[in-house]
């Protein structure tokens, strides 16, 4: 090879290197203007969930119980799962990153209902039951993105009880972190829970107005004194047979958890626990019923 050739080929060799260096610049200006768009594939259909809605204290874990005994529905203890999914769908920051790595929106809660299906599906399946609800009384803070996740798809239960005896409940407890911010306001941890469930109650009957169709609501102290007339409604409302099993349900098998209440875990059968808020001084009860008036009224509760 020939002393020219070698400069040649030297020649050559280093123009293909700009050449590289120049196409790799141009593709780093411009990344930053272009974004990769990930289309989401379909999912397929699964059995309609359902929604146990209802304050704390309220009697959620007595309506879980009952249709947990139902031969193709499976209840889990609380999960409290989707409350931390619907603080990131809140979290514009979060939003707009994903945003940057081609997952819109839409994208985004696709891939957040799969990962809930996931979870519960293979609960359900795992109890050998084609159908999953779920019971966590926090999800009264993200009914809204419970909706937008499953929207026309899913049923809810939305249970109420008297606020008095609700706020009987939590206030006898030393530690109800979310009711502290209304007992703080308040500065008595009984008003302070009347409070916390009137507003709650507020939000459950905002989402219910507007949801009506997919609503079925019905009252603790009906519940426990007419159970097997409001449970045939219950079932007939989200599609399933009636089995007379559920009225037995403390005598079926259940999941056990840590994040529910064990004594109400352990009811042997449909006990009314009413009209507990007469133990307390007469003045505290008085009390208790002005920070609750308004929304006691509005459920139908009468207020002396």
């Amino acid at each position: 090879m020939t002393t020219n050739t070698k400069h040649e080929l030297s020649f050559t060799e280093a123009k293909n290197k700009l050449g590289l260096v120049a196409r790799v610049q141009r593709k780093l200006r411009t990344a930053g203007k272009q974004r990769v768009f990930v289309t989401p594939q379909p999912a397929a259909s699964a059995t309609p969930p359902i929604f146990i809605i209802g304050v704390h204290r309220s009697g959620t874990t007595l309506l879980r119980l009952v249709l947990d005994s139902h031969s193709r529905i499976a209840v889990p203890r609380e999960s409290v799962f989707l409350l931390p999914l619907s603080e990131m769908w809140r979290d514009e920051t979060a939003l707009l990153g994903l945003s940057g790595l081609g997952f819109e929106a839409d994208h985004v809660l696709y891939k957040l209902r799969e990962l809930s299906d996931y979870f519960f599906n293979s609960y359900a399946a795992g109890r050998n039951k084609p159908r999953w609800a779920d019971k966590s009384p926090q999800y009264v803070d993200c009914l809204d993105f419970i909706e937008k996740l499953y929207g026309p798809s899913c049923k809810y239960l939305f249970i109420y009880r008297n606020g008095l005896d609700v706020a009987c409940s939590i206030g006898t407890r030393k530690v109800f972190k979310l009711a502290k911010p209304h007992q703080d306001a308040c500065g008595d941890p009984f008003l302070g829970a009347a409070r916390y469930w009137s507003a709650q109650c507020q939000k459950m009957l905002q989402f219910e107005q507007a949801h009506r169709a997919r609503v079925f609501t019905l009252r603790y102290e009906t519940f426990v004194h007419s159970p097997e007339a409001i449970a045939r409604k219950l079932f007939e409302f989200i599609g399933e047979p009636w089995e007379p099993q559920v009225l037995e349900f403390h005598k079926q098998e259940h999941d056990t958890g840590f994040l529910e209440d064990p004594i109400a875990s352990m009811s042997k059968g449909f006990q009314p626990s009413l009209k507990n808020y007469e133990k307390l001084p007469p003045e505290l009860v008085q009390g208790m019923k002005r920070e609750a008036r308004g929304m006691l009224q509005q459920l139908e509760y009468e207020v002396e």
